[in-house]
This record gives C-alpha cells, sequence and structure tokens, in this order.
C-alpha cells in the first residue's frame, strides 16, 4: 500500500477546523499523503498547535506535529525556531517536511511513515497501529482497529 502517496479518487474530504486548513496544502507541497499526514497530526496531539512535551530523556516534543527539539539544529537552517512550531500552518509545513524524509529514507511503507516517530521497532510498530486506528477513525481505511501495545 502507497500509504504516503495514495489520494482517493474523490476530493480530499473537508479539513474544516483552524488547525487542519494547511494539512492539504502542506501534504501537497511535501508530496505525501494529507489524509496520513493529518492522522500523524491527531496522533501527536489531537491537532493541538500549542502542546509542548518535556521527554523523560531531556528533549522536548513541539507543535502541533510534536516536533522533537533533536530536529532544532536543521530547521534553524531553513529558518524555522521553535517558537514558530507553535502555528499550526508551520507545524502542518514541518511535519509534512519530516514525514517526506523519513520516508525518503526509509520506504513509502508502513515501517517508514512511522519512522516520523520512531525508528526503534517496538515504538515504530506501536506508532503504526496508532497510525492505523486513526485512519480507520477518520474513514481513510475500513477495518477493525487494532491492539496498541503498551508504552514501556
Amino acid at each position: 500500500m502507497d500509504l504516503a502517496h495514495s489520494q482517493a479518487p474523490q476530493a480530499p474530504r473537508a479539513f474544516s477546523t483552524e488547525q487542519e486548513r494547511c494539512i492539504v496544502p502542506a501534504a501537497q507541497f511535501h508530496q505525501v499523503n494529507h489524509d496520513v499526514l493529518r492522522a500523524i497530526l491527531r496522533v501527536e496531539t489531537r491537532l493541538n498547535p500549542g502542546t509542548v512535551t518535556r521527554n523523560t530523556n531531556g528533549t522536548l516534543d513541539v507543535g502541533m506535529g510534536g516536533m522533537n527539539s533533536s530536529n532544532f539544529p536543521e530547521l534553524a537552517k531553513h529558518g524555522v525556531a521553535p517558537e514558530h512550531l507553535l502555528d499550526a500552518c508551520v507545524a502542518s509545513y514541518v511535519a509534512a517536511w519530516h514525514l517526506k524524509k523519513n520516508i525518503a529514507k526509509y520506504g513509502n511503507t508502513w515501517f517508514g511513515v512511522a519512522a516520523y516517530h520512531s525508528t526503534t521497532p517496538y515504538f515504530n510498530r506501536r506508532y503504526q497501529a496508532l497510525l492505523y486506528n486513526e485512519l480507520v477513525k477518520s474513514g481513510t481505511l475500513e477495518g477493525a482497529l487494532l491492539p496498541v501495545p503498551p508504552l514501556r
């Protein structure tokens, strides 16, 4: 299944909230699937652009896409500061960029898409299940919800 590029033959379902306004253009700009991008943003923060989370390893996840502070040096080269990630549009474009980068590195597969979050096998598989379930809940995919392994 071509997750990142597959497009339904009909027009995209309405992305009707203020937080969702830039998801389709960001996905088009970075050539990734808008439904997958929205699923990532929903899994990361339930589309809350003001999210800032401190991780147990001392890093931060910032904005709607949960962008980890380990990416800040690379983002700075493109003129994106951490506080810019609190804007839903900036977060959508940066998340699409990050998704595209991981797909280019790991392939347009469930693993490649879930590499957005982690390449550690256990956490990647867990994220795959979270994304799949979000795609089912949104009506993008048909199927039964998958069990999600616990955080460990």
